[in-house]
């Protein structure tokens, strides 16, 4: 849960305290324009999930919340051509303590289902009678091909009634063509109303039907995650899955045989020292930074004092595999990560200026005069392998002051910094191309319902662009989560000295965040382009050449 706060927002584009020139990324708050707002007003909001339900090719939007007195349940929203508006659907309408969400294909009957991750609070609770409402644990959502939902929690197998979920993910473990589901769990026993400290693997056995395998496929009992996140950390062709938390960060391999081992040495090598208590390690995501097809691993952090003490998210550099194991080497210092003045519990890889050079997001927002100034750390380029990068939200205004620190745990600090209207931070902050632009967007739900929530629209000037979704037939998920596209240049398909990128498909990472299945490239100045697309699970290599730019490419794979 987020246990500090801070800060409002106004329309406008971030340039600066210095000069537009000098500003990396500029990015619109859209929220009263486009319909979000007043529809998400009065929001605890802390899980969010981008997916086009009703198949119009538009994302449309989730939102779970802590329904506490002065907060509100759940909430919908419909995209009609960039514009939202709240979609009435029952079913979904719940209160929670929620803290993920996914919409996923995990019938593989070609539309988009929703998991809810949530702490649950039954009738009768302290919680409950507190707030006048039982709080919903996990739940699970059909869809019925048109965006409508109904709730199949009780049925699935995937919600137990005393587990508290947290972030969730889905891949596919066996290559059975069936997305599983991964579920982490808080570090603190009892907190999330679950009597463990133990994260969830439920395997999919096809109709919305699940059975609970944490114990089946060997993960350990101290196994909390407050994120979560798959992929081939050791390029095998089988999901791997990583969990953080204050506990540390747990790398799981699989062995394509169904069970999961813990990686050499990998949890001294994401150790955190100063990590515990209100020090939480929250978000993580798994992608390649410096185009070397490898995928590297960025945490977020949700530091209790970090405006006293500093504190960078981590970057993990992915150095290869030594007898099977991947190795990874902690290069936050030499990329040139910034220490950060708040929280940043969502962290993404992603291309936010097309360049062709995969930029880093932060779930911290600065204001110079009222413009949002989303925390995006830009990549410089690549020197001996490693990538460096570029932040200038740091400097946007003088946060935190001398008088900032003196009185931070005091009421005088919150309000000051609400008047002042200098930063604010959120749990989740999903990327989308919401309005089909090719760039990418973000959405920040407000933890305080007092204070607006954020649609920030990506106007930032950039390169050519490529997205990629898959749809995939025969035994293989509908979605495609877990191939890889590899982009090189045109004419130079498999060439290492044409690469362009490569991004695995995924949905589901970060922090209390869902995103699309599609993978995001930047291209710079090429007009075209050929891919490669690698299959998991070992089903095959497709190769597409002379690709044109600037769109979003749907494959059909038989």
């Amino acid at each position: 849960m987020l246990r500090f706060f801070l800060l409002p927002i106004v329309l406008g584009l971030c340039i600066g305290s210095s000069s537009a020139d000098e500003q990396d990324f500029h990015f619109r708050d859209v929220s009263e324009q486009s319909g979000f707002l007043p529809a998400a007003a009065a929001l605890m909001g802390h899980g969010a999930g981008w997916g086009d339900i009703n198949g119009d090719g538009w994302p449309d939007l989730y939102m779970a919340t802590f329904h506490y007195q002065n907060s509100r349940a759940n909430l919908l929203l419909l995209n009609d051509s960039g514009q939202f508006r709240p979609f009435r659907m029952p079913p979904v309408e719940i209160s929670t303590r929620g803290t993920g969400v996914l919409f996923s294909d995990l019938d593989n009957d070609g539309d988009q289902d929703l998991y809810v991750g949530s702490m649950p609070g039954p009738e009768g609770s302290r919680l409950a009678e507190r707030h006048g409402h039982a709080f919903a644990g996990c739940s699970l959502f059909e869809n019925d091909g048109k965006g409508g939902f109904t709730d199949v929690s009780q049925t699935s197998g995937a919600c137990p009634a005393e587990f508290g979920g947290r972030s969730v993910t889905a891949c596919d473990i066996n290559g059975d063509g069936l997305l599983d589901l991964l579920v982490g769990e808080d570090p603190i026993s009892g907190y999330s109303g679950s009597p463990t400290r133990r994260s969830r693997l439920f395997r999919n056995l096809g109709d919305l039907k699940f059975e609970d395998v944490t114990d089946a496929v060997g993960l350990p009992m101290e196994a909390a995650g407050l994120g979560v996140a798959a992929a081939d950390l050791n390029q095998d062709g089988w999901p791997d899955f990583i969990l953080t938390s204050t506990l540390g960060t747990l790398l799981m391999l699989n062995d394509g045989n169904g069970r999961f081992t813990e990686a050499n040495s990998t949890r001294d090598v994401f150790h955190w020292p100063d990590a515990g208590g209100d020090n939480m390690i929250c978000g993580v995501c798994i992608a390649d930074v410096n185009n070397d097809l490898l995928p590297d691993v960025l945490l977020g952090q949700h530091f209790g004092d970090p405006w006293v003490k500093p504190v960078a998210c981590r970057l993990y550099l992915h150095q290869g595999l030594s007898d099977g194991q991947p190795r990874f080497l902690d290069i936050t210092e030499v990329a040139g990560l910034p220490k950060l003045s708040l929280k940043g519990p969502h962290v993404e890889i992603q291309d936010f200026d097309n360049d062709g050079l995969p930029d880093l997001s932060i779930s911290m927002v600065r204001f110079d005069a009222g413009r949002p100034c989303p925390t995006i750390l830009k990549n410089l380029g690549i020197r001996d392998g490693v990538p460096r990068f570029r932040s200038t939200t740091e400097s946007v205004n003088n946060f935190p002051t001398d008088e900032d620190r003196s009185i931070r745990r005091s009421g005088t600090f919150f309000e000051k910094m609400i008047a002042e209207r200098k930063v604010t931070y959120t749990a989740p902050g999903p990327s989308c191309d919401f309005d089909r632009d090719g760039r990418l967007d973000f959405v920040m739900p407000s933890w305080w319902p007092e204070l607006p929530s954020l649609l920030l629209r990506n106007e930032t000037a950039g390169g050519h662009w490529l997205q990629v979704q898959l749809n995939c037939g025969g035994k293989r998920n509908r979605q495609g989560i877990g191939a890889r596209i590899r982009v090189f240049e045109a004419g130079r398909a498999g060439q290492p000295a044409a690469r362009l990128g490569s991004r695995e498909i995924a949905a589901g990472f970060g922090y209390a965040s869902g995103q699309e299945p599609i993978a995001h490239f930047g291209l710079g100045e090429h007009q075209q382009v050929d891919l490669i697309i690698d299959l998991p699970h070992g089903q095959g290599t497709e190769v597409r050449p002379g690709i044109d730019a600037n769109q979003l490419l749907r494959i059909s794979i038989d």
